[in-house]
């Protein structure tokens, strides 16, 4: 080799965000006079630089060069040792280099952010929030979720309570808020709340909520109870006042009209019995005369009695329809993708698929770019872009929407991402949805007709 290079400082120390250097020496080891080209090789080579970076030097002489590390306050530089190298080459020898290494430590730091999905939620028994708490810093480390009302009227459900947090992340706890007590008519409540996160060493973090509390019954089923009363008592007098006498006096003359058509029937076969029996008689007078027997004395006749039986046949026979969702269905996902820079207009698809005879109603959509990715998310239903926005245009961006997005097994939640990052390194956007799952209303089956 031709030259000779030396690290004055090996082993630096810096915080995230800040600066520090080291002094690098090259001599000419050569009989003639060289180039020499100065860069950094490894992990901290795309937050180093070096001044001079090439330097003209005669046989057996020398020169300093400095090294300047400044690694960037975000959790793409990990806290810890992070090895480099000062790699010299020269012109006259350009197959030929030589690396001096050394290790620059990179100080931890944490840095969070909240934010509380939905900020104001409104419920008669119990309410569902989401607490996302992003780490942008370089370390990894937990912290404890104390939710807490002034007034102690409300109680919490926190669902991890003491999460880990890793760097560069987002995440999200759950929230379930109830009130204490619930009352049956007036008008509705607000219940401030708070949500603190809290580090040892470190000043707690705050977010602000309001659950909006409702009656057990709704505020118009006092009018509703108040109308249907006056349509019953005005069904009852219409009953005794019209409708009651002229039933009691169309049944009456309907009895009295079967009453005689009955008489007249009895009074006919009566007639015909009388009529049978004389005949009758004067037969039998006709059949003694005949023989030679001398008449009998007929014997009056007895009157007919209507036993009123009868063969069965005759007049003596028998006579023949999210407005707040059952928080029970509340649903909650998350929507992670992966997609790989490109310059073709090439979208990468991450999808979530409700289950059959199931609809999502989307209320909320939390859109995450933690890591800073350039390129362009969609959320789409189905083939449809209902968003679109750029990925170089936030890191944290939130939705919430009046009249609620519907998907369905057959028009699924999609998020498209276009990654346009330099070099390798992939996108990592995510996506939050908040809503309800409920099941579809089946259709009754037409009744055979007869």
């Amino acid at each position: 080799m031709s030259v000779a290079v030396g690290l004055v400082e090996t082993d630096l120390t810096v915080a995230a965000g800040g600066t520090v250097g080291c002094t690098v020496r090259v001599r000419n080891t050569a009989a003639v006079v060289d180039q020499f080209t100065l860069d950094v090789v490894g992990d901290a080579a795309p937050w180093a630089e070096v001044e001079p970076a090439t330097m003209n030097l005669l046989p057996g002489t020398e020169q300093e060069a400095r090294v300047t590390f400044t690694p960037p306050r975000a959790a793409t530089v990990p806290a810890g040792g992070v090895a480099f190298g000062v790699r010299v080459r020269g012109r006259e020898d350009p197959e030929g280099s030589v690396v001096e290494e050394g290790t620059v430590t990179v100080q931890p730091f944490v840095e969070l952010a909240t934010e509380l999905v939905p900020r104001t939620s409104r419920a008669r028994r119990a309410a569902r929030h989401q607490l996302v708490i992003d780490n942008t810093g370089n370390v990894e480390t937990t912290v404890e979720v104390l939710p807490a009302d002034p007034d102690r009227l409300l109680t919490f459900k926190v669902l991890p309570a003491a999460p880990v947090l890793r760097p560069g992340t987002a995440t999200f706890v759950k929230l379930r808020v109830r009130p204490r007590r619930r009352f049956l008519l007036g008008p509705d409540r607000n219940l401030p709340f708070q949500v603190a996160v809290t580090r040892p060493d470190a000043e707690p973090i705050t977010s602000d909520g309001l659950l909006v509390q409702r009656s057990v019954l709704p505020a118009w089923s006092p009018r509703v109870v108040l109308v249907a009363a006056a349509a019953a008592v005005a069904l009852v007098g219409l009953w005794f006042a019209v409708l009651k006498p002229t039933v009691q006096s169309t049944a009456k003359e309907a009895a009295q009209v079967e009453t005689r058509e009955l008489s007249q029937e009895v009074a006919e076969v009566k007639t015909q019995a009388s009529e049978a029996a004389q005949t009758a008689e004067k037969a039998e007078k006709v059949a003694n005369v005949a023989a030679g027997v001398s008449p009998k004395p007929s014997a009056s006749p007895s009157p007919t009695t209507d036993t009123g039986k009868g063969d069965g046949n005759g007049p003596g026979g028998q006579a023949g329809t999210l407005d707040n969702a059952d928080p029970e269905t509340a649903a909650d996902f998350r929507v992670a993708t992966s997609a790989s820079p490109t310059t073709a207009n090439e979208f990468t698809l991450s999808t979530y698929r409700p289950a059959e005879k199931k609809v999502l109603w989307v209320t909320d959509i939390v859109l995450q770019n933690p890591h800073g990715d350039a390129g362009l998310l969609q959320v789409r239903r189905g083939d449809t872009v209902l968003l679109e926005t750029g990925l170089n245009n936030f890191r944290d961006l939130d939705y919430h929407f009046v009249q609620p997005l519907r998907f369905s097994a057959g028009q699924p939640v999609t998020v498209a991402v276009k990654c346009a990052n330099p070099g390798t390194t992939a996108c990592t956007p995510a996506a939050y949805f908040a809503g309800q799952l409920v099941p579809v209303a089946s259709t009754p089956s037409p009744s055979p007709s007869r």
